[in-house]
């Protein structure tokens, strides 16, 4: 999942465990960046929010985001960071509303799709996922991490093949450029192949 920041979108991809899906792989969140206008206290909330997620401190975040909100309710950056503070916290519910939230102001936004997808499958929830999936692809057809997510869901749904093309493609686009992603996408193909 992305995060965003001033000027650049970070990945942070994370194992994340899911009874269902037993030791299931998935992107996580990463905090974004303010829009245009934003208030100086809104954008001073918002910047501290990230150095706090920055240094694992994610409820401290959520305080500092939920005030960039106060301030700006309509800021989709600072509701996309809200929403990675609360699943890195492990408060899905929360991080749902927040994704939704940002989706009705931005709703071609393939990243929080994603966002989305994972959130729902760390529920499990996976036909929302695979939804939430499928969308952010169409919007964005080279987003690699919707693609992991694919994998992830199809491995779990018992549908091999559509996870080999799933993290096939995810190893495509993101060309080694997270390593442990790449490494985790690796493993699943060699157990899908039955290497």
């Amino acid at each position: 999942m992305r995060k965003r920041q001033r000027g650049r979108v970070v990945l942070i991809v994370a194992v994340l465990l899911s009874s269902l899906l037993a030791a299931c792989g998935a992107e996580q969140p990463s905090p974004a960046a303010p829009t245009a206008g934003a208030s100086q206290a809104a954008d001073e909330h918002f910047q501290k929010g990230n150095e706090l997620f920055d240094q694992g401190k994610f409820e401290e975040a959520i305080d500092e985001y939920g005030a960039a909100l106060e301030e700006d309710p309509d800021n989709v950056s600072v509701l996309v960071n809200l929403g990675v503070a609360y699943y890195n916290s492990g408060e899905l519910d929360q991080a749902v509303e927040k994704y939704n939230r940002a989706l009705e102001l931005a709703p071609d936004d393939a990243d929080i799709h994603s966002n989305l997808g994972a959130a729902y499958v760390q529920q499990q929830d996976l036909q929302a996922g695979l939804e939430e999936y499928q969308r952010a692809i169409e919007l964005d057809p080279n987003l690699a991490q919707a693609y992991f997510g694919l994998g992830v869901i199809h491995d779990g749904l018992g549908q091999p093949e559509d996870a080999i093309a799933a993290f096939e493609k995810f190893q495509e686009l993101d060309a080694g450029q997270d390593a442990f992603a790449s490494d985790l996408a690796q493993q699943y193909l060699e157990r899908l192949k039955g290497q």
